[in-house]
């Protein structure tokens, strides 16, 4: 079957295959918009192998060429001291190629019709390297891109930026793996500190932002809501002690509606702000005795109402942290006292009544001391 085939092939070749003559020359061209003179080979009348051509801008290519156009294997040298090695493809670079850039930056890879497109590495003047894909110039897919004091991305690319999931470590101990938009830290992801603290949830612009649980190396941990790094919002902040806040946080501080619960069993629920109990609350201790009305800086401050655990009430003013000003106390059965208080002991006129408010007594106070009328 072979020996047919083989003779028809040898009939035929005085028809349509005709070497042409390659020969040694040189000629005038125009390529790239740009006239040149060529020296090299040349086939009926174009370059065709290999030769060199020297621009009129001063840009030189010395390499292959197949029916005058570089094809193959060349290097191009620009004028301004940048320079392209590798191969070509109807003059453009095509295939594996290294171009050596005027800011001292080098690449070697992958190129598509005049683009660095594929596989390549990226050796930047700083130190810094890239090595993944490219799309037209720009670092597109999966690649990791290593700076030059040991920290590194390796991870997705869109457009020259991170961009979707990828690793981040900062070489310090801390490191963020999750989502990128426009090179920052934007969705889900997860973020340990060097101090040993870890952050997962949401983020955006580089900060966290939405919904998060920060893990505080200390055992604290902070469950809820995000605005520009701060806790703010609805969140629970779970001490290592056992203590409990649930509720409202601006810029980081409990503000707002919030019930604190302490792992001796008192409780605070009220308002908070710069991080104390500020405004109406009610505080139940352990005890079973219950401090309703103003707070001021995490202690009562101003009008209150106090139920204790024996059954007795008290109602009246708290300054200092100590009873001043009017009040009125009852006890479990009923006897009622109505006089002033300074510096949490009675002092100035009173009345005592029954349950009935029938008075029984009166006088005055000095200083805790009694005096009947």
């Amino acid at each position: 079957m072979r020996k047919p085939i083989i003779f028809l092939f040898f009939a035929l070749l005085p028809f349509g295959a005709v070497a042409q003559k390659v020969v040694l020359g040189s000629c005038n061209i125009v390529m790239d918009n740009i006239h040149g003179v060529y020296k090299g080979e040349i086939s009926a009348g174009k370059p065709h192998g290999k030769g060199s051509v020297t621009f009129d801008n001063g840009n030189i290519y010395e390499g292959e060429f197949v029916k005058g156009k570089r094809h193959g294997f060349g290097v191009y040298t620009f004028a301004d001291g940048e320079k392209y090695e590798g191969e070509w493809f109807q003059n453009q670079q095509h295939g594996q190629g290294t171009y050596y850039f005027n800011n001292n930056n080098k690449y070697v890879g992958l190129w598509y019709r005049d683009y660095q497109q594929g596989h390549g590495i990226m050796y930047y003047y700083n130190g810094d390297k890239y090595e993944g894909n490219w799309l037209k110039d720009k670092r597109q897919g999966k690649g990791k891109y290593t700076y030059s004091n040991g920290a590194f991305y390796d991870g997705n690319w869109s457009d020259d930026q991170k961009s979707g999931k990828g690793f981040f470590d900062w070489g310090d101990g801390t490191t963020y793996e999750g989502m990128w938009a426009n090179n920052q830290r934007t969705g889900k992801g997860t973020n340990h500190y060097a101090d040993g603290d870890i952050y997962v949830g949401d983020w955006l612009d580089d900060i966290q932002n939405g919904r998060g649980i920060y893990k505080f190396q200390n055992g604290d941990v902070y469950e809820g809501e995000y605005v520009q790094g701060e806790r703010t919002g609805l969140g629970i902040l779970r001490y290592a002690n056992g203590d409990k806040y649930t509720g409202h946080f601006v810029e980081g501080d409990k503000s707002g509606q919030g019930t604190f619960v302490w792992s001796n069993g008192d409780i605070y629920t009220g308002d908070w702000k710069a991080d104390k109990q500020n405004g109406h609350g009610k505080l139940t201790k352990k005890t079973g005795d219950i401090f309703e009305g103003s707070f001021l800086d995490g202690r009562v401050e101003g009008e209150v109402v106090i139920h204790y655990a024996d059954g007795s009430r008290f109602k009246g003013i708290y300054h200092n942290g100590q009873r001043n000003g009017k009040a009125i106390e009852e006890d479990k059965d009923g006897k009622r006292f109505e006089g002033t208080y300074v510096d949490d002991r009675r002092d100035g006129k009173f009345v005592e009544k029954d349950r009935n408010g029938k008075v029984i007594s009166s006088g005055h106070y000095e200083s805790g001391k009694r005096f009947n009328d």
